[in-house]
């Protein structure tokens, strides 16, 4: 634990009154990360089907996936749709909420800017509701990402709804400017527990991350290839696990959960 003096070894500002180090932990480029995990597959013969969504899936002894522009069948089917399943799988679909998580990237930080922000190159996040989350990139750009939304649509402007944000933990960055923006959708499910089960006998599923998901991802790719090959203990602790339908239906669950949401920031700000 980290006092009010200590935590501006780590974070210089005035914003926390405190905070937790994992030293155990760590950051890196997701996409780079992604890309290399694809790369190595590809070598090892996996076929990948890129821009081709599947439309329907059939079950059976043989699962076939049909997508716009042809079919695969396997023998075992692994949904991780996560937050853009959609209505593909109903039995899971609504377990899973699609949220809005957004980040903007400053301009490229000389080093006594960025030693100023971050010293120790640490990756943060607090522990509002809809938390702040922000790092350094390996050039040394501020990494600064937040404004969970569960609206379903994307802000004309992220730029406009972060920067403010980000000067509330760093107003020395006032006259940075912000040169790249981007966002998508996090899976989120009702108790914020990964999801990991089975619908039959050949087809799993994995998704809900809660916005964990470049670790677990991993976890759960690991328990299902676990299961896959005929071991199932690690996987039986987590589809033990019971997780409810969002309510509200398919027109209703997101601005239910949107107005659920926006009660709880009115009293974390009370």
């Amino acid at each position: 634990l980290l006092s009010q003096d200590d935590i501006k070894q780590y974070v210089n500002t005035d914003r926390y009154i405190g905070g937790m180090l994992d030293s155990g932990s760590g950051h890196l480029h997701p996409l780079n990360l992604c890309l290399g995990e694809a790369r190595v597959a590809e070598g090892l013969g996996v076929q990948f089907f890129e821009n081709s969504p599947v439309v329907k899936i059939h079950k059976g002894d043989l699962p076939r996936v049909e997508t716009a522009k042809g079919s695969v069948t396997c023998q075992f089917l692994v949904l991780a749709g996560n937050a853009y399943l959609g209505n593909l799988e109903p039995k899971i679909g609504g377990k899973v909420l699609p949220a809005g998580s957004y980040i903007i990237a400053t301009e490229k930080l000389e080093e006594k800017v960025w030693k100023n922000l971050i010293p120790q190159d640490s990756a943060i996040c607090d522990v509002s509701i809809a938390l702040d989350y922000f790092r350094l990139s390996d050039d040394k750009r501020l990494l600064f990402g937040g404004m969970c939304n569960y609206s379903g649509r994307d802000p004309k402007d992220i730029v406009a709804s972060l920067r403010p944000k980000m000067l509330k933990v760093f107003p020395q960055l006032e006259t940075a400017s912000i040169e790249y923006q981007w966002g998508g959708m996090i899976g989120i499910g009702a108790n914020r527990m990964p999801q990991i089960g089975r619908l039959g006998s050949n087809i799993y599923f994995a998704q809900a991350y809660a916005g964990h998901g470049v670790n677990a991802t991993h976890m759960a790719g690991r328990v299902l290839a676990e299961v896959i090959a005929g071991q199932a203990e690690r996987f039986d602790v987590y589809a033990g696990i019971r997780h409810m339908t969002f309510p509200g239906g398919r027109y209703f669950r997101s601005p239910l959960l949107a107005l659920g949401m926006l009660w709880y920031r009115i009293k974390e700000l009370a």
